[in-house]
């Protein structure tokens, strides 16, 4: 089937436009309800846009994805132009980078076989803009600190050295002027495949990251190069090899490495200092390498961390938090998680000033987020550094606990999860209820409740900590926002493997803090089949937990206000309480518990679950609309009421 390149620009179009239909900006909304009516009326525009773009993917992409065949010149070049138009690698801005790199990768498989001058060309700069996607997948991936992030690490490494050979004076000679830009841009990008490294290396690690840099010096200084290219931007070439080599400050690093990339950060800054290059100024400044500098300066034993932590802090009073900008983020995001950063890794001694920063961060992170416009370049980036927040979160006396941050975190960046969790909560807590009048047995085993006489003794204790592990069950989504609000299309094989990884990562973030550390298997184990013969991840046992019973009714509550929700599943109607019903009895004992079908036959239990799933649920826009007007958890608080 031919491509239509009409067809391909309005799918571009239109993922743009389902981001901003998702998490609506508030300032034309007067009223609460207007915001539940918009939200609804976004979703049902975001559903007939998904559907459309599956299409242009079925008919038009898929088709010429299999390797089995060979694809003709034309149907190269629009795959090509698509898959630019999804990504710009110019400014990095991502539109959907995650099929781009897919289309990328079919591109460079048809021309691993061509031997025409011409083609090459085409194949060197295809496999030198790869490079580039190639980082903006592992800087993903690190969030999940798996083996995953060193598999692609791995093949990304293989590109770069494929490419690597047409440095060669010769085989440079060869190609054409495209080929050469592109070639000298993205090969030095492979120093950047190790940047955000969370786990400490041998310094053999460091070694190919070092030697990409080393190789880019020699090349700007070899006259043979700029006589080649004579109109080239050398000068923006320098300056990213200071600026690629400081980035390696973000990972956690061996001293002599942290010494050289302390280096890096301090040519980069007296790059910036002295040429005067407002482009590049435009979108790096002096201050996002300022706070490398401190980063490498602590690790390589230059600097203690208080004074580093010290100067973060003044820098982040100094930002403008009106500005959206790539400077702007960096200040109000960069700055502020740097500081976090250094100060849980140093385990510095918190003193009540530090008491009152915390507070002041995660304040105006959350707020900066909040108000972030969703139209912006800069949005998906600011999602992708909001990781950084949960990871280096500490819980301090008197300051926000992680489960408040976080929710107020969805809240700001995605009102439809932070919705879905707060129904999660209140449909878990109402089934704990009935449950204990119907079979409290059930309980027996949670912590301090050896017989059903104890379990009814604890029922306060026992419903507070189900809501809560609730309100948490999902946290891990904080980690995959980007993924999770890609409704415009089908989920690709690595995003649903990503989607995976939410449980495992929320409950290693949970056991890190006081306030969460009970909810882990909760969370671990929300999306495991009751008898964990499927779901994820195939690892976990709920069986060999003491809140087994919790598990179940989360899993049960998850399931049931997702099957029944009209917002954020723009996908699938939703289906009704009844409809549901038959669904539990069908999976009772395999996806779900044995209990559940009677439980839910409960009158009692029917009247407070349709009470949930329609005055309560639109309550919690009500709530949600004046969350984000005001920024106030409170009002979520407040309002949590069943029948």
């Amino acid at each position: 089937m031919d491509i239509d390149t009409k067809e391909l620009q309005e799918y571009v179009d239109r993922m743009k436009k389902v981001r901003l239909l998702s998490t609506p900006d508030l300032d034309q909304i007067t009223d609460a309800e207007g915001y539940s009516k918009l939200l609804l009326h976004n979703f049902s525009l975001i559903g007939m846009m998904a559907a459309e773009n599956r299409k242009v993917i079925d008919q038009l992409i898929k088709p010429n994805l299999p390797t089995d065949h060979a694809l003709s010149e034309e149907v190269r070049a629009k795959l090509e132009e698509f898959a630019d138009l999804l990504f710009d690698e110019q400014t990095f801005g991502e539109v959907d980078v995650n099929l781009s790199d897919l289309i990328t990768n079919r591109l460079m498989e048809e021309e691993l076989h061509i031997t025409d001058l011409e083609d090459i060309n085409e194949y060197v700069i295809s496999i030198s803009k790869k490079v580039q996607k190639d980082y903006l997948i592992i800087s993903g991936l690190t969030r999940f600190q798996t083996g995953r992030v060193d598999a692609y690490r791995q093949n990304a490494i293989q590109n770069r050295d494929e490419v690597g050979r047409f440095l060669e004076k010769e085989q440079f000679r060869s190609l054409n002027e495209e080929a050469r830009s592109a070639l000298i841009r993205f090969s030095l990008m492979a120093a950047l495949l190790f940047e955000s490294t969370e786990t400490a290396r041998p310094t053999a690690f460091w070694d190919a990251p070092l030697a990409y840099l080393e190789e880019a010096s020699r090349i700007l200084q070899d006259s043979f190069y700029r006589e080649l290219m004579p109109d080239y931007d050398w000068e923006a070439y320098e300056f990213r090899i200071y600026y690629y080599g400081s980035f390696l400050a973000y990972s956690i690093l061996p001293e002599s490495v942290a010494k050289k990339a302390h280096d890096y950060a301090q040519k980069a800054i007296d790059f910036l200092n002295t040429r005067g290059r407002e482009d590049i100024l435009a979108n790096v400044n002096i201050e996002q390498e300022q706070d490398l500098l401190l980063l490498a300066s602590v690790q390589a034993g230059y600097l203690p961390a208080r004074e580093a932590c010290d100067r973060l802090f003044s820098a982040y009073e100094q930002r403008d938090e009106n500005d959206f900008s790539v400077v702007g983020l960096n200040l109000n995001l960069d700055t502020p998680s740097s500081f976090l950063r250094i100060a849980k890794q140093a385990a510095l001694e918190v003193t009540d000033e530090d008491v009152q920063r915390y507070n002041t961060i995660e304040r105006s992170v959350i707020d900066y987020v909040r108000r972030m416009p969703k139209n912006s370049d800069t949005y998906l980036k600011c999602v992708t550094l909001v990781t950084n927040f949960p990871t280096y979160f500490r819980e301090l006396p008197g300051a926000m606990t992680l489960e408040e941050f976080c929710l107020k975190l969805f809240a700001a960046i995605h009102p439809p999860t932070f919705i879905h969790i707060n129904m999660v909560a209140d449909l878990t807590e109402s089934l704990v209820r009935h449950l204990f009048d119907v079979k409290p047995q059930q309980f027996v085993g949670f912590p301090g409740c050896d017989t059903p006489e104890k379990v009814l003794q604890s029922k306060e204790r026992i419903s507070d900590f189900a809501y809560h592990a609730a309100l948490c069950h999902d946290l891990g989504k904080l980690f995959i926002m980007d993924v999770i609000t890609m409704y415009g299309r089908g989920l690709l094989d690595d995003e649903f493997e990503l989607i995976k990884m939410h449980p495992v990562i929320g409950a290693r973030i949970a056991s890190e803090h006081a306030s969460t550390r009970e909810y882990a298997d909760i969370i671990r184990g929300h999306h495991l089949w009751y008898d964990c013969s499927r779901g994820y991840p195939a690892d976990a046992d709920t069986f060999s937990s003491p809140y087994k019973t919790i598990i179940d009714l989360v899993l049960a509550a998850d399931c049931l206000d997702a099957a029944t929700d009209t917002v954020g599943r723009s996908y699938n109607k939703g289906k009704t309480f009844e409809d549901y019903k038959k669904e539990i009895e069908e999976g009772s004992g395999t996806h779900y518990a044995p209990f559940l079908p009677e439980l839910l036959n409960d009158p009692g239990v029917k009247q407070d679950i349709e009470y949930l799933l329609s005055e309560r649920r639109m309550k919690l826009y009500t709530d949600t609309f004046l969350l984000l007007k005001n920024n106030r958890i409170e009002s979520i608080k407040a309002s949590r009421n069943t029948t």
